[in-house]
């Protein structure tokens, strides 16, 4: 068994805690992984996030997309298909993301699954004026790496390279709680400052000194 197939039972309970009605915010909220330790059941308690699938497909621009290329950087690949329905109602929202945080620390990979690849990508791509990168997975390589089921499926991968989420259907990525996820998540860290120390007093001096 793989890495990856040995993940699934996490997704899968990760997907299904989803829906928990006490969670607030959109059903996109991706847990950062103590987060998830205190959802998840006692019987993956000791598991840890697993490397996202090394991967390189074409892009639609005629490039390479790799996973090595998008280390350092929080990276979101979003498997669809131009046949499937709720992914073009999400692709609007997944451009604004895009837009939004391009110039951070942040990605997006959207992986076609048409058979047809380009020939039926790009047409669609260009009419909708989608800037954010795409690749093609007509073999559906990429889409089994990842154990992809159903689309729309997105997972978010960390800069090191780990799998800190995934989400299975379509979400409105635009929704002001989900960019209010990215914003807090693309932050940069806060370093407190140090507490100056306070100078001993000498035998002749009262305090403060």
């Amino acid at each position: 068994m793989n890495r990856v197939e040995s993940y699934s039972p996490m997704l899968t309970q990760l997907n299904r805690r989803s829906s928990i009605k006490t969670l607030s915010g959109p059903r996109i909220i991706f847990w950062i992984w103590v987060v998830v330790l205190t959802l998840v059941t006692p019987s993956f308690a000791g598991d840890q996030p697993v490397d996202a699938p090394q991967f390189s497909i074409p892009a639609l621009d005629g490039h390479e997309l790799a996973l090595n290329d998008y280390r350092g950087q929080y990276l979101l690949v979003n498997f669809w298909a131009t046949w499937c329905g709720p992914c073009k109602v999400e692709m609007p929202s997944l451009e604004a993301l895009h837009q939004k945080f391009k110039n951070q620390n942040f990605a997006i990979i959207a992986v076609s699954n048409d058979i047809f690849g380009a020939q039926v990508v790009e047409p669609y791509i260009q009419s909708q004026n989608y800037t954010f990168p795409v690749g093609l997975d007509p073999q559906l390589k990429v889409s089994n790496q990842f154990g992809v089921t159903s689309l729309p499926t997105t997972f978010l991968i960390d800069p090191q390279g780990k799998i800190i989420g995934v989400l299975n259907g379509a979400e409105n990525w635009a929704d002001p709680k989900t960019l209010l996820y990215f914003d807090q998540l693309l932050a940069p860290p806060v370093i407190a400052a140090e507490t100056p120390q306070s100078t001993p007093c000498k035998n002749n001096q009262k305090a403060p000194c």
